[in-house]
């Protein structure tokens, strides 16, 4: 039985995510950008690491008004939280955080295990 703890209280998914987004961003590939979504994976040894930003520039055949960007924002389902890391380990989920510039964070996955001292032990 694998036990799920979601919990804003506790600062290890945020250490582990502000360890790992670097380098996601350093090392790892554009896999996704649609819309107002782009995804960087990084896929390694048993590891998928996913990161998602938001209002990246459109692709040609996009428009680019205001409004179609602001439609695109009421679109989304967490729109006041836009940037994310999911954390997969040898296929199991382990983390989903998502989180705002402002600080403001939600954990919707923190799965507890060795993986979190492998993940921190990562070099950038």
């Amino acid at each position: 039985m694998i036990l799920t703890l979601a919990s804003s209280s506790d600062d290890r998914p945020l250490a582990i995510r502000d360890h790992l987004v670097p380098l996601v961003r350093a090392r790892g590939v554009l896999e996704v950008q649609h819309g107002a979504v782009r995804v960087i994976a990084l896929r390694t040894e048993g590891w998928i690491f996913e990161h998602w930003t938001p209002f990246n520039d459109l692709s040609p055949e996009e428009a680019s008004s205001p409004g179609y960007r602001h439609a695109l924002e009421r679109q989304r389902k967490t729109a006041e939280l836009p940037y994310g890391l999911t954390v997969w380990r040898a296929g199991a989920e382990v983390l989903r955080v998502l989180w705002a510039d402002d600080g403001t964070f939600e954990v919707e996955t923190f799965v507890r295990g060795p993986w979190e001292a492998e993940a921190l032990a990562m070099k950038r």
